[in-house]
Order: C-alpha cells, then structure tokens, then sequence
C-alpha cells in the first residue's frame, strides 16, 4: 500500500487528485493522511486518513508550533502503525516532518513533490531538504525557477498545476471592439489584498473595466468592505464556487487577474500559479505582477502583461495592451505551450507510475 501525505487541508492540494487517479486507474491501494486543520466536516471516502486539530492561521507563532508537534508525532506514528510500501510526499513540509522516517526506511521509495519556496533560506532545513531531495525515488518541482533556491546538480521533473481533462480545443479568444468595457476576472482564493487593493484602487470608477472576484477566502470580507467603503461599484464578488463552473465564470473574462505579491517576496518569485494555465487553456490574457520569474514567462510566451499597478498610467496601459494582441497568433501561441505543457505531463504520469511498480 502506498501512503500519501499532506501538512494540511486537501482544498489547499488540489494536485493530489493527480497522484490518486493513477493510482486508482493502475487499482493500487493508498491512504491519504492529511492535516484537518480548518476542522471542516467534509466527508471522505475509507482511505483517507485525518489528524482533526483546529489550528487557524493568525495564531501566535509558539501555539503554531505546538500543533505543527502534534501533527508531526500523530503522522509518523500512523506511517508506522500501517507499514505502507512507499510514500508519496506532498509539499516541502510535509516531508521535513517525517524526515527521519523517509531516510530510514524509505530510501528511494519516496516521491518528493516540492509546489513551494518554503525556509530554504535557513542553513539546517535547507541541508535536511537536500538529503531528503537526494534520498527520494524522484523529486519534482512546479516551477523551473525553483532551480534557483534548490540544490543544484539533481535532475528534478517538472509538473504542470492543470487538469488534463480540461484541456479542449473548443476554447479561443474573441477580442472586444475598441471602446468597450473590459472584464478583468479573479478566479480562486481571495487574498493578497494590499497588492489587488492597489489595482482597485486604478481602476475604481473607469467605464473601461468591471473588475470581478471568483472565490472565497480570507481576504474576502476585506475586499467587500474597502469597496462599499469607497462606493466602488465597478467590483463585483461571487463567493465560493465549485471547479466545475470553472468554465462559466471565465467565460466573460477579458483579462485574467493573475497578479500576485506579498511580504514575503519569495513566495511569489519563483512561482507558477495555476490561474497561468487557466489562461493558457481557456485563451484569456493574463495580468500578472513584475519581477518574478511568472513575469518573465509569460511575456516571453506572449500569453500576457506584467504591470505594476503603482504606474499612474496603469489602466491605460492595460486597456491599449489588450487591443494590441494579434487573436489568431494569441490562440496559435497558447495552443503551442499547452502542447509543450502536455508532453512534459506525460513524462511526469510515466515516473509515477514508474514508481509504482518500482521494486
């Protein structure tokens, strides 16, 4: 039986339904052990495994750490008690927490599944990184970028945040005529609010945009009342929704609002969201923040724009920039990437299953 492991809650792992329908297609047994750390009452099937701790996120750092404890000595304990064959680590944590378990007994019988910067910057995690990165069957990582805080002389796989099954063809971009006004949608968890504040902030009350928010999240109930606040009436939110009406709320999107920053700079830097594939595959320009390696590709790409929205001419160099694509070479470009995305994906799914069947 092969085990797989998370630090947190599954909404924020929206990846391990990668690894489980492999592993379901190839009928090979796992359990999910995870962290029930917002205590949700969803319900999951046997084979999913919880630690049901409450723990919020704006806890003092020592009361954190103390739980974190608590789920550490709850994990390994149950790794051993159920004696699993291998070991699918998801995020950097969740391996560093089950470090000496991984080196002791699963040598080589582990994937290693790195989405995030996490305390490379810290001299001893970095060193229990390494050896955990250099002891795994493979690692991958979700951004080329990563490269840049990772160690160096290890060939890591590259994995793509997108669902294959969303992946069609019938998707393309129809540009608006000049003088219309443009929809710049948010998709997914609502945060990062001083940064989409600053970008509110230049478009409030231009008949050029109507800016809308897909999702819920800490940040939410923020968002709705620095708007009200403002009498700003050209945002609008819809709360939470289920992935399956994905391609409903974007299909009025002009622009996808794909532009993060935060405190912590590293964070976002090196990063690959998954709103980048969304626009990718449903064919919608991306905005996206400047001076990370997400600038650089999608600019490199074609696919998008960085703009910084402290620039006192952000809007009109956002509105000019979405009437200078090309639709027929935009299509014709993100039709290309997605093709190139695929066939690395495809490597990808061969190691797991590789893995699998590994002795």
């Amino acid at each position: 039986m092969i085990g797989i492991v998370f630090i947190g809650d599954l909404k924020y792992c929206p990846y391990l339904v990668k690894y489980t329908n492999i592993l379901d297609k190839e009928n090979q047994k796992y359990e999910v052990l995870f962290w029930n750390r917002e205590a949700n009452s969803n319900e999951y099937a046997d084979n999913y495994l919880s630690y049901n701790l409450k723990s919020k996120l704006n806890k003092s750092p020592m009361r954190k750490i103390l739980d974190f404890i608590r789920y550490a000595r709850w994990l390994n304990k149950k790794i051993k008690e159920r004696s699993y064959d291998k070991i699918i680590v998801l995020s950097t944590l969740s391996g560093i927490i089950i470090f000496n378990l991984l080196i002791d007994r699963y040598k080589n019988k582990y994937i290693f599944d790195i989405r995030d910067y996490s305390y490379e910057h810290n001299k001893i995690f970095y060193c229990f990184e390494k050896k955990l990165i250099f002891n795994s069957y493979f690692t991958c990582i979700s951004s080329e970028a990563f490269k840049y805080f990772l160690p160096k002389n290890y060939k890591y796989e590259i994995v793509h945040n997108f669902n294959p099954k969303e992946i069609s063809a019938k998707y393309s971009f129809v540009k608006k005529n000049y003088g219309e006004t443009l929809n710049m949608v948010w998709i997914g968890t609502v945060r990062y609010f001083e940064h989409q504040r600053q970008i509110i902030d230049k478009l409030k009350g231009d008949p050029r945009f109507n800016l809308i928010y897909h999702g819920s999240g800490p940040d939410l109930e923020k968002f709705k009342k620095y708007c009200k606040d403002n009498n700003i009436s050209n945002v609008k939110f819809t709360g939470a929704y289920n992935n399956l009406e994905k391609f409903k709320l974007l299909q009025a999107a002009d622009i996808l609002n794909n532009s993060y920053k935060c405190d912590k700079e590293n964070k976002i830097k090196y990063a690959i969201s998954n709103k980048y594939y969304d626009g990718l595959n449903f064919k919608i320009p991306q905005l996206v923040e400047t001076g990370t390696y997400k600038h650089k590709k999608v600019e490199a790409e074609n696919v998008g724009v960085g703009l910084e929205p402290n620039d006192e001419n952000f809007a009109d160099k956002l509105y000019e920039y979405y009437f200078s694509i090309d639709p027929e070479q935009f299509n014709n470009i993100c039709d290309q990437v997605l093709h190139t995305v695929q066939k690395e994906d495809e490597i990808y799914v061969k190691k797991i299953i590789e893995f699998v069947y590994s002795s």
